[in-house]
């Protein structure tokens, strides 16, 4: 069993369709009152190649699967067309923001950068849900541009969103499972893609994986 290709994605996919009957878009799961006991969501992070993205999306949705993908505002990954086909399929569109990684620092910059590049996206898609770059060649963290509770609050409202992944979620009894850098490990390659969880586990290989998600009853 290789990891990280299509073929294997497949074998993730119908696991996890197998196990949970809730698969949600971040932006279902943040309007859901109460929330199910379990579910699961699915989301992506499109830091390269949107291409492969689209090919994930295509997948899913021939699945009845409905994700979420967190697009960069880099040239390479803002394609307006794959974009809005992604979104055709059924699939929610997110904005991977790396505002203060890219201002240096300048949280007035980083500010209005954010709101330039949503408003974008918005052109495109009703984007409602955000998620930070961890920008791991960076020393800033862009969680840090929210680092007031009271602002934002305030940039929440103003810019109607629902949630940002990293800090509207509490994950102390949702299990998280991220594939950065390549492997399975929460700690391996992984500077700040990171939540706090009792439930956070790591596997050696895809096959742990697959295993853990046919038969698991936890969140993930």
């Amino acid at each position: 069993m290789i990891d990280f290709t299509i073929r294997t994605y497949i074998v993730y996919l119908e696991a996890i369709k197998s196990t949970y009957s809730n698969i949600l878009r971040l932006d279902e799961y943040f309007k859901s009152n109460p929330k199910p006991d379990t579910f699961c969501i699915i989301r992506h992070d499109v830091d390269r190649k949107p291409l492969h993205a689209l090919n994930m999306a295509r997948l899913e949705n021939e699945m009845g699967i409905s994700t979420t993908y967190f697009f960069r505002a880099k040239p390479s990954t803002f394609i307006p067309d794959i974009i809005s086909t992604i979104a055709d399929l059924g699939h929610e569109i997110g904005y991977h923001y790396e505002n203060l990684s890219d201002s240096n620092g300048d949280m007035i910059q980083a500010i209005n950068d954010f709101e330039s590049n949503l408003y974008r996206f918005r052109s495109i898609y009703p984007v409602k849900t955000i998620s930070q770059h961890g920008r791991p060649l960076k020393p800033f963290n862009n969680l840090d541009m929210w680092r007031d509770p009271h602002n934002y609050a305030m940039m929440k409202d103003k810019y109607g969103l629902l949630g940002e992944v990293y800090l509207d979620i509490d994950y102390r009894d949702i299990e998280y499972i991220n594939d950065t850098g390549r492997n399975w490990s929460s700690t391996q390659s992984n500077l700040r893609d990171k939540v706090n969880s009792d439930l956070r586990i790591d596997f050696k290989n895809g096959k742990e994986l697959y295993n853990h998600l046919a038969f698991s009853l936890f969140k993930l």
